[in-house]
Formats: C-alpha cells, sequence, structure tokens
C-alpha cells in the first residue's frame, strides 16, 4: 500500500481550517494522507474538529498523522523537560481523537551531553510518553523523527536505538534529513537500501517517509527546498518501494507541499506504467505489478 499526501493545509486551498485541509486533499487534490501540523505551539482543538476529522478520514480512507511542536527536548530537564513532554501531550490526546495513526516528534539536542548520555535521557523521557499514553488510553503511535544537523539528536541510528529500547516508539523516517546529515549520501538505490536495511531489525509493517530537497552543507541541513531542486532522486527510492512492496506513507515537507506531494504521485505512477506498458495508472493500486 502506498499513501502520499503533504505537511499541513495544502497552499492552494482557500480554506485554512484543518478541516478545510483534509477535505481538500481528498476532493481536489485526489490524495489519500495528510500530516496535520501542531508545529508552532499549543494547539487547542475543539471536539467537534476532531470527530469531523476522525469520521472524514475514515469515510474516505485518508491517512491522519500529526506533528507536534518543533522544539521538544526529550534530553532535557527540569522545566524544559516537563514543557517538552506537556507539548508532545497537548498533541498526542487531539490526536487520539483524530484517530490519527502518528504523533511525530522531534527529539532533542546534546547540548553539553555526550551521544550516550543523550540516548539515554531521550528513551527515559520516550518511556515516561509511554507511560502516560498507556494510562490515558492514548492509541496513536510516539514517532521519532529523523534529523539534519549535526548538533541535533536524531541520526538514523540513534532513531533506530531509541525506538528498539522503547516498546511500541517508531522511526519517522525524514529521508531529507538523513540526506543532509550525511552530507549528501541518497544517491543511488544501494544507498536508500541501506537506509531500509538498517531499519529491518524493527520489524516495522508500516513507514512514514518524510520527504523534501534539502540545502545542505558539511553533514547540516540549511532549510527544505522544492524536491526537484535538491539533489536526492526518488526514482531509486520508488523502486525499492515498489519491488518490495512496502507499505508505506509519504509525506512532502517541501516549501511547495500539495504540488511537489502530487509531484510524488506523478513519479510513482510513472514508475508502475513502466512495469505495467500502459499508459494509465493509479497509485493505490499495485495489483498488477504484484
Amino acid at each position: 500500500m502506498i499513501r502520499i499526501g503533504q505537511a499541513g493545509i495544502p497552499l492552494s486551498c482557500k480554506g485554512r481550517t484543518n478541516k478545510d485541509g483534509l477535505v481538500y486533499t481528498k476532493k481536489i487534490l485526489d490524495l489519500n494522507a495528510i500530516e496535520i501540523q501542531f508545529v508552532r505551539g499549543l494547539y487547542v482543538m475543539e471536539d467537534e474538529e476532531a470527530q469531523f476529522i476522525k469520521d472524514y478520514a475514515k469515510e474516505n480512507d485518508v491517512e491522519i498523522h500529526v506533528h507536534a511542536p518543533y522544539y521538544t527536548n526529550l534530553a532535557g530537564s527540569g522545566e524544559e523537560l516537563e514543557l517538552s513532554l506537556e507539548k508532545i501531550l497537548y498533541s498526542a490526546r487531539p490526536a487520539d481523537k483524530m484517530g490519527a495513526k502518528t504523533v511525530v516528534v522531534h527529539p532533542g539536542f546534546y547540548g553539553e551531553h555526550t551521544q550516550k548520555k543523550t540516548s539515554k535521557k531521550i528513551i527515559k523521557s520516550a518511556k515516561k510518553l509511554q507511560g502516560i499514553f498507556k494510562k490515558e488510553k492514548i492509541k496513536v503511535k510516539l514517532g521519532i523523527e529523523t534529523m539534519g544537523k549535526q548538533k541535533v539528536f536524531g541520526s538514523l541510528d540513534e532513531i533506530i536505538e531509541i525506538c528498539s529500547n522503547v516498546k511500541g516508539v517508531i522511526p519517522v523516517i525524514g529521508l531529507g534529513h538523513i540526506h543532509a546529515r550525511t552530507n549528501g549520501s541518497l544517491k543511488k538505490r544501494e544507498d536508500f537500501e541501506e537506509v531500509f536495511a538498517k531499519l529491518k531489525p524493527l520489524r516495522l509493517k508500516h513507514y512514514l517517509l518524510h520527504l523534501t530537497g534539502v540545502l545542505y552543507e558539511n553533514g547540516n541541513e540549511y532549510y527544505h527546498i522544492p524536491i526537484k531542486k535538491g539533489d536526492m532522486p526518488l526514482a531509486p527510492l520508488i523502486e525499492i518501494i515498489l519491488d518490495n512492496n512496502l507499505n508505506v506513507t509519504f509525506i512532502s515537507e517541501s516549501p511547495l507541499l500539495e504540488h511537489d506531494a502530487v509531484y510524488i504521485r506523478l513519479q510513482v505512477e510513472k514508475a508502475i506504467m513502466k512495469r505495467t506498458g500502459k499508459e494509465e495508472a493509479d497509485y493505490r493500486d499495485l495489483s498488477e505489478i504484484l
């Protein structure tokens, strides 16, 4: 199964509510995923809005994910850590009411700590969150995202370590971030195969993939750019997904949002048409190539 959507309300959507964005994603863009953004701070979502999103998404087969506020530090302490946990919980609660699959979280910073110490602190915080999720019967998955800067905790190996040590926590695979952090390592098929090989011990049944172009230098991401302007190709990634019939959700984090989500769709369908020899394809139907 392949799902495709964008991070947030589509830029071309006149209505600027999450409800508007969800309906537009399905009706106008004909995409089947969206990552709702709570990224700028504590977001208060009314129960009516959450229920609408849950019902509409279920009826129209749109997969929901939620992104918690950007600035969270699970390696922090004291007030900083408490505020970070609060931000995540303020995102996870409405995410659960919406029937979201994942609440996406940025892990934190090394600060003055070693990598090993930072990892231990994040594992401890993640376990605490999982305990609260269990107590409050929050079913949404806690997803820890790979990060694109050296001073920030979040290499692919580090995220896998967290997920290996905290039951129920899953990786959010920001391929643009991985590409930037490794100074442009994702170019060929075997480069992407190495990413999935590293993830194999987690036995994931679903991969949440963030896609964007990135401007980077010396292993540090500067900012996101349109996918076409980046130097990370999509074709070898798509080939691996089709060859292995992977269950994936592509979320466009590009500045072009839905435009690049549609571009991802076109690239997937182009790859399907190449395999079938037909002039049309639907990214949701892989029956002819399996």
